[in-house]
């Protein structure tokens, strides 16, 4: 799985947020995440799955891994049902 085409991903402060750029006609306005979800989306970036982000998040962060897969699990879940994945 991985993010579809036309999604930008930007940081401004200390928030980051999420554009629809291009043709992309499926946001209207912007989508702000915080610094976990701005992980797990640059994760996605590439063709992935969530046991190699588990993994990767628990590498970045000072969490387990039971915590960080339900929390990737959930974030996962939430970008399927709005179609942001492939």
């Amino acid at each position: 799985m991985k993010i579809k085409d036309g999604y930008l991903l930007t940081n401004v402060g200390d928030s980051y947020i999420v554009m629809a750029v291009g043709s992309t006609m499926h946001l209207n306005g912007l989508i702000t995440i915080n610094e976990t979800g701005a992980f797990i989306w640059n994760c996605l970036k590439t063709d992935t799955d969530e046991a190699s982000i588990v993994r990767s998040l628990c590498a970045e962060f000072d969490t387990d891994e039971h915590t960080a897969g339900e929390d990737v699990h959930t974030f996962v879940q939430t970008l399927q049902k709005a179609g942001f994945l492939e």
